[in-house]
């Protein structure tokens, strides 16, 4: 009897919540070019998706989902932040995690910029901007922008979902 009333119970959990391992909220979902707040002193704007199969010179066989990105701190101190992080999820559910490689792009990757700030600060109302690409197969996808917390290891592990973006990249 006690084994059946654990079944029935674990059948409900998934039920209502979901068997996802990645934390998933119900943030709602900006079209891109709109500002939003993330937390109490920080805003963030997805500006301009764009295809490219061009990198530096080189034509790729891949498409590249490119991304503008700026982050402005609103509030009237300095502060430190932890990166967000940045996931794509197209129409079929399917996650995929940054591009390792950002060079080549013609333009300045928001991490270097977020990175040569003086040790990730964000001064008021001075946005740190830049893009960011993801190496996925061309459709419709939605960022969703989490935040970031250090592991052990340096990597940066996806916490609470901050904002969705419905994408609507242009061939570039």
């Amino acid at each position: 009897m006690k084994q059946r009333f654990i079944l029935i119970a674990l059948l409900i959990n998934l039920l209502l919540f979901g068997c996802a391992t990645t934390p998933h909220s119900n943030v709602p979902t900006y079209p891109n070019g709109q500002d939003v707040y993330i937390e109490e002193n920080t805003k963030i704007n997805v500006g301009k998706a764009y295809w490219a199969d061009i990198v530096g010179f080189q034509k790729t066989d891949a498409k590249f989902l490119i991304i503008e990105v700026s982050i402005t701190n609103i509030g009237k101190k300095p502060f430190t932040i932890n990166p967000p992080v940045f996931t794509a999820v197209n129409d079929q559910g399917y996650e995929y995690e940054l591009s390792r490689s950002t060079t080549g792009f013609g333009e300045t990757s928001f991490f270097d910029n977020l990175l040569a700030r003086n040790q990730k600060r964000l001064s008021p109302l001075v946005p740190i901007s830049g893009y960011i690409v993801f190496d996925v197969p061309k459709g419709n996808y939605t960022l969703i922008v989490s935040q970031g917390e250090q592991g052990t290891r340096g990597q940066l592990i996806r916490k609470n979902d901050l904002a969705k973006f419905k994408l609507t990249p242009v061939d570039k």
